[in-house]
């Protein structure tokens, strides 16, 4: 909720309630009466409401409270009319004194405690007095309210006040929730997880923020944060940099000539030749690669890997991991061979087990049997970032999972 949307809320809930008491001496509200010394300043400051001389209302709502002897009846009407004025005319310290006093009166049903909890907690969140904000937001709660706009505001208050810990109890759930159920949660809603799990030292929820993110909104810096904080593991296997690689270009995300001069690099060194020059064709076709200064040397690439395709290697155009010679297979086209090899080899006993299942799982993904991919990425538990890179894959293949 943004600071406008605030203030629209609170000034038409105090609106709703300034026209809606139409006071007129004599008239009965639930057998009270406004006694005629009450009533009449009360019906000229409505006059002069409506003629939007807010301030003019103010005064003869003053003289109707300084009158002896007032009923609760008389007080609560007071009250809402006071607060109603005084948000109309930017007094929003009057008005929050008027809805305090309504509120703690004890003579609000739970559909008005509702509303002028509401319109004082965006009064409260307007001022930047977010402790006030949560408090009275959680009264709104209490007395039955479930306005998602109120929600909201208690979460927004919780970060604009520093409260990660709340912003990750309140988030946390309710991002798993969306994610499990296929729905996209709002980016300011990662953002703000993203930030204050890391403030709290929970990976796990940063993690799966910044999975998200990517996922649904790939962004750059999105990707930078995501894969940097994967490479500052301890612990973290160098051979899933080419993994990161294939995330960037699933998602969109390989835009630079160095990016696809990299992973075209890398593809080689794992012996993975047909992905090198998927990846290096992309670039070329594109236009990134050939038109600036290392044109010549991105063409040599090309070339080279044109010539490990044809099996002229020299030596070099070994797997490092039987896995990822399997995974050339898909690569190259022979993607039901490919996954069957990729299974075979990890039959066989890796020496990075988790990693050989993120591979797995990618086979699956390039073969296109997007369903089976997002099973396989969930087995993958490995602490060396590959549990996080198959976290992001999941909502990459469940995405594009038509």
């Amino acid at each position: 909720m943004n600071l406008r949307s605030v203030k629209r809320a609170a000034a038409a809930a105090a609106l709703s309630s300034f026209v809606a008491l139409a006071v007129v001496p004599g008239v009965s509200h639930s057998a009270d009466v406004l006694r005629p010394e009450v009533a009449k300043p009360l019906n000229d400051a409505q006059t002069l409401y409506r003629a939007r001389n807010y301030r003019g209302a103010l005064g003869k709502i003053a003289q109707a409270a300084a009158t002896p002897g007032k009923t609760a009846y008389e007080t609560r009407v007071i009250e809402e009319m006071q607060g109603a004025a005084a948000m109309a005319a930017g007094d929003t310290d009057v008005a929050a004194g008027a809805y305090e006093a309504l509120l703690s009166s004890g003579e609000l049903d739970a559909a008005n405690a509702q509303q002028f909890s509401a319109a004082l907690a965006g009064i409260y969140f307007q001022q930047k007095n977010y402790a006030a904000a949560i408090r009275t937001s959680q009264r709104y709660q209490k007395a039955g309210g479930a306005d998602p706009q109120m929600r909201e505001l208690q979460l927004q208050s919780y970060f604009l006040s520093g409260d990660c810990g709340n912003v990750v109890a309140t988030l946390k759930p309710a991002v798993g929730a969306a994610l499990k159920g296929g729905r996209p949660p709002a980016e300011p809603q990662l953002q703000m997880l993203a930030q204050c799990a890391q403030k709290t030292n929970d990976d796990g929820a940063r993690a799966e923020a910044l999975a998200a993110l990517v996922a649904y909104y790939p962004k750059p810096v999105y990707q930078q944060q995501l894969f940097d904080s994967v490479r500052s593991k301890s612990g973290y296997f160098a051979s899933l940099d080419l993994d990161i690689y294939r995330l960037r270009r699933a998602t969109g995300a390989l835009t630079t000539a160095d990016q696809y001069m990299e992973m075209t690099q890398l593809a080689l060194v794992a012996g993975i030749p047909a992905e090198a020059k998927q990846v290096i064709d992309q670039g070329f076709a594109s236009g990134v690669l050939g038109h600036d200064a290392q044109a010549e040397r991105e063409k040599r690439l090309q070339a080279l890997v044109i010539r490990r395709l044809q099996g002229q290697n020299d030596g070099n155009n070994l797997p490092v991991d039987p896995a990822d010679g399997a995974l050339n297979l898909v690569f190259a086209g022979q993607r039901q061979q490919g996954v069957d090899a990729v299974v075979a080899a990890i039959g066989k006993g890796s020496a990075h087990p988790d990693a050989a299942r993120l591979r797995l799982g990618e086979a699956y993904y390039y073969a296109g049997q997007k369903a089976r991919a997002a099973q396989v990425f969930g087995t993958v538990k490995g602490a060396d970032g590959s549990a996080d890179l198959a976290r992001l894959w999941t909502l990459v293949a469940d995405r594009r999972n038509d």
